[in-house]
């Protein structure tokens, strides 16, 4: 498995961990291999390069667009097991499957 613990979008602390497959978790030991403890990962790939990549693979695909259809299916399915029948309710569970995405 992998540990993600980074600052993300609006300096909001992004802690996971996730299955992987093993040559997922060589591949990301390679670039730790000549990296020091706080420095960028992936410190050669810049959204340009990120973009172009996707685009290749589906036009008009993006970094923004993959990441807002992430979001809203994320979102949805945590809302799908929501509870609460009065609105208050309702909201609470909202803001929370929010904060998940």
């Amino acid at each position: 498995s992998l540990e993600f613990d980074f600052l993300g979008k609006d300096s909001i602390r992004y802690f996971n961990t996730v299955q992987v497959e093993e040559s997922v978790y060589k591949a990301i030991g390679d670039f730790k291999k000549s990296k020091r403890d706080g420095q960028d990962l992936f410190d050669k790939l810049d959204t340009t390069k990120l973009n172009a990549h996707l685009k290749a693979i589906m036009p008009g695909l993006t970094a923004k667009v993959f990441r807002t259809y992430n979001a809203s299916v994320t979102l949805d399915k945590l809302l799908e097991s929501t509870v609460g029948i009065i609105v208050p309710e309702k909201i609470a569970s909202y803001q929370t499957a929010n904060k998940e995405v």
